[in-house]
């Protein structure tokens, strides 16, 4: 399933004949996609051998995660992740395309290329696109790797960078996700902390266009900002051995949503002469429910204000890398932002690291 947004085109009349401003990056198409195959909870507690444990189904039941796309069965999940590394690269390509096909993209009109996601193989997401596509030859194209569930910032903010060295072109930026790739059965003797994770996660993918017209449709990224948490460093990573793999999340995430990261957001904010009062929507991390209400409590956000990133989980669990992206095209099309109004995208990732987009429409 793929869906994306095409805003509103717009007309840019100078009254006064004054300069006109640098230009700002400007977010002008996005679109997410998903498998076609979806397990609610109970499915995945079957899959996964855990039907009967109390506590993962505690877990399973108050993440905040009702139904998720995983392209999974019981015959993959015997498998290690070296051993289905090429089912894997193949369904991040088969997601990345997806997305980018819902955009109706121009390759010649690309002059940046940015991807992502959390495991690579080889070939990188970025040269397969480039091969796919037709890309230009002389594209310039990076690949991330770990960046995880904070990558919207650092992908959009790195593709903004490289596209004013490529004048009247575009960036496409591209993040996917295959949870199905690292995905285990848990068995007796298996750390807590790896039910958590096998309770949050789901694959997607998600695309967006990037362009320095002004006055363009979409939101102008106005500001970004990215920050790394003293101390945090194995509070979310990537645990793999020869036989197992999983994601190893701290319990302290909610904690740290709550009390750190909104002095993170004020000193962002008071450095542009705004405050929290000044921001419209507030596409925040869906990474799980108590991160969700974590920062809900922390900037003192209304329900309102949370639901598309509630929604997003609630759908789709946390897509990782691509989530961000699903919550700002969830958010566009609940919320109906106006012109002038201002969002504030805050993502949390490995690290910790905490990524803040402060978007005007």
């Amino acid at each position: 399933m793929a869906e994306a947004f095409t805003p509103a085109e717009t007309v840019s009349v100078d009254v006064y004949g004054l300069p006109a401003r640098e230009a700002l990056p400007t977010i002008s198409a996005l679109a997410t996609a998903t498998p076609d195959s979806s397990f609610d909870q109970a499915q995945v507690l079957d899959l996964l051998g855990l039907t009967g444990d109390a506590f993962a189904e505690e877990i399973f039941a108050r993440c905040g995660v009702h139904t998720r796309g995983l392209e999974v069965s019981p015959e993959l999940l015997q498998t290690t992740l070296q051993q289905r590394t090429g089912t894997t690269e193949e369904g991040l390509m088969r997601l990345a395309t997806r997305a980018v096909d819902t955009l109706e993209l121009e390759s010649d009109d690309v002059g940046v290329l940015v991807t992502a996601n959390y495991y690579s193989g080889g070939r990188t997401l970025a040269h397969r696109l480039v091969d796919h596509y037709g890309l230009r030859s002389d594209v310039d194209k990076y690949h991330l790797v770990g960046v995880g569930c904070a990558s919207a910032v650092p992908l959009l903010r790195l593709a903004s960078q490289a596209l004013r060295d490529r004048p009247g072109e575009q960036a496409l930026v591209v993040a996917a996700e295959s949870v199905s790739g690292f995905l285990t059965p848990v068995t007796a003797g298996d750390e807590k902390v790896k039910i958590v994770g096998s309770a949050l996660f789901g694959d997607g993918a998600a695309a967006a266009l990037l362009s320095l017209e002004p006055e363009g449709p979409g939101p102008e990224i106005v500001a970004t900002a990215v920050h790394q948490v003293p101390g945090t460093l194995d509070h979310v990573r990537f645990a793999v051995t020869g036989e197992d793999s999983y994601m190893q999340i701290a319990r302290e995430l909610p904690e740290i949503a709550e009390k750190g990261v909104p002095g993170l957001v004020h000193e962002f904010l008071g450095r542009r002469g705004l405050d929290i009062g000044a921001i419209d929507h507030w596409p925040v991390h869906p990474g799980g429910k108590g991160i969700i209400e974590g920062l809900q409590r922390g900037l003192g956000l209304s329900d309102e204000d949370i639901a598309p990133s509630a929604a997003v989980l609630a759908a789709h669990g946390n897509v990782g890398t691509p989530s961000a992206f699903f919550v700002l095209q969830r958010t566009i099309a609940e919320r109906g932002p106006r012109p002038g109004e201002r969002g504030l995208a805050v993502t949390i990732g490995p690290g910790v690291t905490v990524g803040l987009m402060l978007l005007q429409w």
